[in-house]
Order: structure tokens, then sequence, then C-alpha cells
């Protein structure tokens, strides 16, 4: 009876916490003054009448190669639409979400510890609400970061100034969660640490990639070429782990590079840059995976060191080392003339950007843990796949990308190829 009033009350707290949370957000939006729209033209261009002292050029030779442009050199009718307005609904709601969707986890944590000594017919009811939620809160937190990382890099086109701000926005998150013990603190030896480091590096190559194909393309292209991460999956797994799949699987592998190449080629806004990043973020992606298999797999990677941990360590070493590469390409300087510039024409809605798009980007892949560690691989490659959908066709509408009938084609072809190639790896092991 007691423990059953513990839960009760500790539900009921949750809730508070949840409603507290959403009303403090609904109120620092109010105070900011305008909705979070994206900016105008006029807005996006830092060419007219901004003298950068040569920044723009350091951020562009140095990005990934002679390929590498200004975003404003983008025609905005091609691209994103820069006149296009998010509606204030979208913006908002999404904000409050994200808030209240943290706040759930960090109750969800406290309750855990309780729910062990639950009968078992209780917690398997609590699990069957907690999965959907779960996979909801993923999808909101996931489209949140697309919309506000975008929203930034319009403002700040500093692409690797802006991955070095989300990676280490995590550390305002799960630090304070082990100051408070509401997380067990990991501990690793220094040969732990190095043998972790290069799923580090693989977590900063997916990330930072990522940031530069939506900072040089469309969101919506961004992800269709990640889509196309399970070929480069399997051809790592085969050249380092010697792994030979069916020949059904392989054969899944088609309509994901066709239906990329046909999207890439009726792409109005396309970009050897975007291209590029994007497949180098699948490379890291999959090189961390391959690498966390054959070598983290089996191996002690410390204490404490359960996925939301280990997802926390590596964002801290993924962090050191960024902070000089990410220097060394854009300049401390530069980053900070272009973000006082920034500041300067978007004022506190470009602050609110920037603050969403690091704490939706860690909490959305906080939430990936929880919600992928809970389905089976069936459902695991479905909710996976939808989530490319929802995004996708999110962006399309925020943003108003322009789309051609044989983009849709190759986007579906490609996409839907990523979930048949899901399903027949898991039904020819």
């Amino acid at each position: 009876m007691a423990r059953a009033l513990r839960r009760r009350a500790s539900s009921l707290h949750g809730l508070f916490v949840l409603a507290a949370a959403g009303a403090c957000v609904a109120v620092c939006v109010l105070v900011a003054g305008p909705a979070f729209a994206l900016p105008s033209a006029r807005q996006t261009s830092l060419r007219g009448g901004t003298d950068f002292s040569g920044a723009a050029s350091v951020r562009t030779s140095g990005l990934v190669g002679a390929g590498a442009r200004p975003f404003s050199a983008v025609p905005a009718s091609a691209a994103e639409g820069a006149d296009a307005r998010a509606t204030d609904a979208i913006s908002l709601g999404l904000a409050a979400a994200g808030a209240t969707a943290a706040m759930h986890l960090a109750a969800t944590v406290r309750r855990a510890a309780t729910d062990k000594a639950a009968n078992k017919d209780e917690e398997s009811s609590l699990e069957k609400v907690r999965v959907p939620m779960y996979i909801l809160l993923w999808y909101i937190l996931n489209i949140g970061y697309n919309i506000y990382n975008k929203k930034s890099l319009i403002a700040y086109p500093f692409p690797w100034a802006c991955a070095l701000w989300q990676m280490a926005f995590g550390w305002l998150i799960f630090v304070p969660l082990w100051l408070l013990k509401v997380r067990k603190v990991p501990s690793l030896t220094m040969a732990q640490a190095i043998k972790i480091s290069p799923s580090a590096l693989g977590h900063l190559a997916t990330h930072v990639g990522a940031v530069i194909a939506f900072f040089s393309g469309a969101v919506s292209f961004g992800h269709i070429v990640k889509a196309s991460e399970p070929v480069v999956s399997s051809l790592l797994n085969f050249l380092f782990m010697g792994e030979v799949l069916k020949w059904q699987v392989y054969a899944s592998l088609l309509p994901i590079i066709g239906g990329v190449g046909l999207a890439s080629a009726s792409e109005m806004s396309f970009s050897w840059l975007s291209f590029g990043a994007a497949m180098g973020s699948n490379v890291g992606s999959a090189a961390r995976a391959v690498y966390s298999k054959k070598v983290m797999g089996g191996g002690d990677i410390g204490k404490n060191m359960d996925s939301a941990n280990l997802y926390s360590v590596l964002t801290i070493m993924a962090t050191f080392m960024l902070i000089p590469i990410a220097f060394a390409v854009e300049g401390p300087s530069a980053m900070l003339k272009g973000f006082n510039v920034a500041y300067a024409k978007g004022g506190m809605p470009f602050l609110m950007s920037m603050l969403y798009s690091g704490f939706f980007f860690y909490m959305y892949n906080e939430v990936a843990f929880l919600a992928l560690s809970k389905l089976d691989p069936v459902s695991h490659a479905v909710s996976n796949t939808m989530k490319r959908v929802v995004i996708i066709i999110t962006s399309v509408f925020v943003f108003h990308t322009a789309v051609t009938p044989l983009g849709v084609a190759g986007s579906s072809i490609a996409i839907l190829g990523t979930l048949l190639y899901s399903l027949a790896k898991n039904k020819f092991k």
C-alpha cells in the first residue's frame, strides 16, 4: 500500500513538473517578443552593408574543400524559400513539447528506482504507455532540431560553430543530472577512454556532416541522402568485419541507391557540398556502429556506462575533439563577429533558435536510446523509417522547399528501400 502511494505521489509530481515546464516556456516565448519565424530574405543575407573582414572567405574555404560557398549564395527560391515564414503554432508547439519532454524524461528516471519493486502486471501496463510516448517524443524532438538547426544556420551561417554549440549543449543537461545524483556518474580508466575514442570520432563526423549538409542545402534533401546509410554500413561491415549477407539483403539496397540518385538528379537546390557532407555523416555513423560491434561489444568500457551515460561520455569526448577543428576552420574571431551580426539582426528570436537547436539535438538522441531499446527489430525499422518521412514532409512544409515529381518519387523509393533493407536483414540473418 505504501509503495503504491509513493508511486502515485511520484506520478503527480511528474505531472506537476511537466505543467510547470510548459508554463515557463510559454512565458519565456511571450517575453521574448515575436514568434520564432524564419528570418526574412533581407535578414538571411549577410552581404548587404556588412563587412565580415574576410570571415566568410575563411569560413567557406576550409569547410569541405573548393566546393564550399557562403549560404547566402544559394538562391532563396531554389533552396529553402527565405521569405517563407514558419507559423507561430509550429514553433511554439515544438518549443513547449521539447521542454516538457526533458522534464518528463527526468521524472521517468526518478521513477525507475521505484518501478523495480512494482508487480509485473503493473510494469507491463506502464511499458505499453511508455514506448509510444518515447517514440512520439523522439519524433517531436527530432523535428524541432531540424527546424531550429536550419533557422540558426540561416541567421548564423557558421556550420562548424553551430555544430560545436549543439554538441557542447549536452553538458548543460547530463552534468546537472550527475551532480544531483539523478543519474549515476560514469567512471572509466584512460585505457577505456582511449578504447571508445574512435566511437566519439564517429559521433563527431556524424553530427558535423549532417550540420554542413543542412547548411548548404535543403533539409529534406539532406535526409534523403542520409537514407543511404545502409549502403555505407553494408560496405564497412564487409571490409572490416568480413560480414557477408544474403543476396536478398543486398538486393534491397538497389532501391536505396536508385532512389537517392533519382532524387539528387531532380533536386532543384542540389549542392555537391550538401551531398558530400551527408554522405560523410553516413560514413561516420556507420563506422561508429561497426567499431562498437567489433571492439566495444564484449569489452569492459567503464563503470555505470549504460546507454545514456555512454552517449554522454561520447558527447564530452567529441566536444573536445571538435573545438580545435572548428576554430581552425572558421576561426574564433570570425565566429564571434558573425554571431554579433546575427544577434544584431535577429535579436532574441535568433538566440532562442540557437538555444532550442542545442536542446533538441541532445534530447532527441537521448530519447532515441530509450525508444529504440524498447523495440524489436521490425518495430525499430518501421519507426526509424517513419521518422525520416515525417521530418522530410515537415521540413518541406515549414521551409516551403520546392520539390519536383521526380524528387518525390526518388525520395519515396529511397525511404522504402531503407525499410526493406531493415526488414530483410532481420529476416535473413
